[in-house]
């Protein structure tokens, strides 16, 4: 597996997994560049799990597994856009900054 420098990923957080219930237990970054990073299970990933549909950045350590799969660890990660409610109900992006 090739290890990768850069230690920062940008894109919004989409299921990936689910388990046979229906319920969502793997997580994955999906960037602009059409890159897809699959999220490591620890604490971080767990919590990452209530901000599906957000756009977030996440820092951690990258590889990408010789089938092209490419995998992140988070060790950090920040909110960049939430998902609100309009006074008509609708959902919207805003900026948390």
């Amino acid at each position: 597996m090739k290890k990768k420098q850069n230690p920062e990923v940008t894109g919004i957080i989409m299921p990936n997994n689910w388990d046979r219930k229906g319920k969502v237990i793997q997580v994955a970054v999906y960037t602009n560049k059409e890159e897809v990073y699959l999220l490591e299970h620890n604490l971080l990933e767990q919590e990452l799990l209530n901000h599906i549909n957000r756009r977030v950045e996440v820092r951690g350590k990258k590889r990408e597994s010789l089938d092209g799969n490419r995998y992140i660890t988070v060790q950090k990660y920040i909110v960049l856009e939430e998902i609100v409610d309009d006074e008509n109900g609708r959902q919207s992006l805003n900026d948390s900054f």
